[in-house]
């Protein structure tokens, strides 16, 4: 996905990347060593994934080119037209509605002109089309990760195109991440087994809340559900 992701930046030799939800850094290490020519910038919200992402940078070749910040991404303190290319990778679901407008106005006043923005996240095809099951479900499920909503596809490509944004493109990729949907329970059994039943780990509200999320998952997503898993990519346009 981070290859994926990168390919759709389309970002020249030298160029500025905006992680918008970067967690402790993984996505942009990726970029480091594949393109060892970028400069590469990834904020959070959260105070010790930008400790802890920065401790990683250190510990390898790549990290000396990878900055992390403490910030709100739909409301930063950078400067405008700062950057080549701006992205997401299972972040942008965080941000505010189900247009996921402020995130995206920021975004798009930190691109330079021609400038990319690539979202890999889940959406949903239409708000209205869950059954009565499964509302009860999806409002658990974004409960459990912190979500206020999933994004709209037609209301995020909407927004985009309001404000400025052109080639806009929505590409589903649900069938290509199903893999690794299928092997969130597996990953989940080890950890229960290693660190909790035979290890030292508690088990607290975040994590009890990480294990019942992709239970909950396949009954709210493709096919059964609207929850789709897309790559959506747009440009800034060069105004002349």
């Amino acid at each position: 996905m981070n290859e994926e992701v990168l390919v759709r930046l389309r970002v020249g030799v030298g160029g500025k990347i905006l992680d918008m939800g970067c967690g402790l850094g993984a996505t942009l290490r990726s970029f480091a060593r594949r393109r060892p020519d970028l400069n590469l910038t990834g904020i959070t919200v959260v105070p010790w994934q930008v400790e802890r992402g920065t401790e990683l940078n250190a510990e390898c070749a790549e990290g000396e080119r990878v900055r992390l910040m403490q910030g709100d991404y739909e409301r930063t303190e950078l400067d405008a037209g700062t950057f080549d290319a701006v992205y997401g990778v299972e972040s942008t679901c965080y941000a505010r509605g189900a247009d996921k407008g402020l995130l995206l106005r920021e975004a798009y006043r930190l691109l330079k002109p021609g400038g990319r923005m690539v979202m890999a996240d889940g959406f949903l095809e239409s708000g209205d089309r869950f059954a009565n099951v499964q509302r009860p479900i999806y409002r658990k499920l974004c409960e459990c990760w912190v979500i206020d909503t999933l994004g709209e596809i037609d209301q995020v490509t909407m927004e985009m195109e309001r404000l400025g944004f052109s080639e806009v493109q929505v590409e589903r990729a649900q069938m290509r991440v199903a893999p690794s949907v299928f092997h969130v329970p597996w990953v989940t059994l080890k950890f229960l087994l290693t660190d909790v039943v035979f290890g030292q780990r508690k088990m607290t509200r975040a994590r009890w809340n990480n294990i019942i999320a992709p239970v909950l998952l396949p009954w709210v997503s493709w096919p059964l559900g609207p929850m789709v898993y897309c790559i959506v990519s747009a440009t800034k346009p060069v105004i002349l």
